[in-house]
């Protein structure tokens, strides 16, 4: 019941700023009113649908039991498909209106990091699901909101709280910011959360899994290698154009290379200096994808 109401309140502010960025830019406020039950339902049912798709289809196909989509716990949820299916219902409502849909899912952008930030921090009622490793040392770091313990009373790193920090900075940059092409904010947004989850989600301890292969991690992957693609499409430039997908690619590669050796090989340096070596990657990636944005801004 905790999360429901911390979803409830979330789901509620983050819809209001988007009424009220509507009406700054001129455009309808009932596209926001329209978006929100397209958003709950579509999330709802994407996070459901496709987590039973990437872990329990063999269950489903294989031995009948569909009573896996019942299960409607948190963490038995994808939190990024289910962040898709709510801005594709923002997207629908957009088209539904008649409105510019790039400017419309502008709007949105910085009400969708709220979006995240709220169901993220939501995660503190529900247990372990959004804890990392075991913290260790004192001080102001050592206690809530950053570290958060278990039932037997163990200190837990709270990944949850810092992917709700790394969300609302995101937004209020998305909010600030000024762009000069229509969709460049909402592109950038999504390529931001969609940066830092995978740095974050890596350090869960409950996450979906394929052996060493976090599923999250490779869906925000394939978020961002498509959004380079289409930042490269616009480039009006021949030679060279789509070097930027391949720094992705390759930088997708070094972060899967440095986590299966950080899970697998038992390396004490990757132990301790994975994450280090896996925020330099993403670093380098966000900056690649922010010029080849630069370089087009006015296509």
């Amino acid at each position: 019941m905790s999360y429901l109401i911390w979803a409830g309140i979330t789901v509620c502010a983050g819809f209001l700023l988007f009424g009220g960025l509507l009406k700054r830019k001129g455009l309808p406020v009932r596209t926001a009113a329209i978006s929100l039950p397209l958003s709950i339902i579509l999330g709802f049912v994407f996070a459901k649908v496709f987590y039973v798709v990437f872990m329990q289809a063999e269950d489903v196909l294989t031995w009948g039991e569909w009573e896996r989509f019942l299960d409607f716990q948190p963490r038995r949820m994808c939190f990024v498909c289910g962040a898709a299916g709510a801005c594709l219902g923002v997207w629908l409502a957009a088209r539904w209106t008649g409105q510019d849909r790039k400017k419309v899912m502008d709007c949105f952008a910085a009400p969708g990091a709220l979006l995240v930030a709220g169901f993220r921090l939501a995660e503190c009622t529900q247990g372990t699901l959004g804890l990392g490793v075991l913290a260790e040392g004192s001080g102001w770091l050592s206690g809530p909101p950053f570290v958060m313990t278990d039932a037997y009373g163990d200190p837990y790193v709270a990944v949850f709280f810092w992917e709700a920090v790394a969300a609302l900075v995101i937004g209020v940059f998305a909010l600030i910011r000024k762009e000069e092409r229509d969709g460049h904010r909402f592109e950038k947004t999504v390529y931001c959360l969609c940066l830092c989850q995978i740095l974050l989600e890596s350090m869960r301890n409950h996450s979906m899994r394929w052996g060493f292969v976090c599923v999250e991690m490779l869906l925000c992957a394939v978020i961002m290698v498509a959004l380079s693609f289409m930042a490269c499409r616009r480039n009006e430039k021949r030679t060279g154009r789509y070097r930027p997908v391949g720094i992705q690619l390759m930088g997708m590669g070094d972060i899967v290379a440095v986590e299966f050796a950080r899970q697998k090989a038992g390396i004490e340096f990757l132990a301790d200096y994975g994450y280090w070596m896996m925020a330099a990657v993403l670093l380098y990636m966000g900056f690649d994808y922010f010029r080849t944005l630069k370089e087009n801004r006015t296509a």
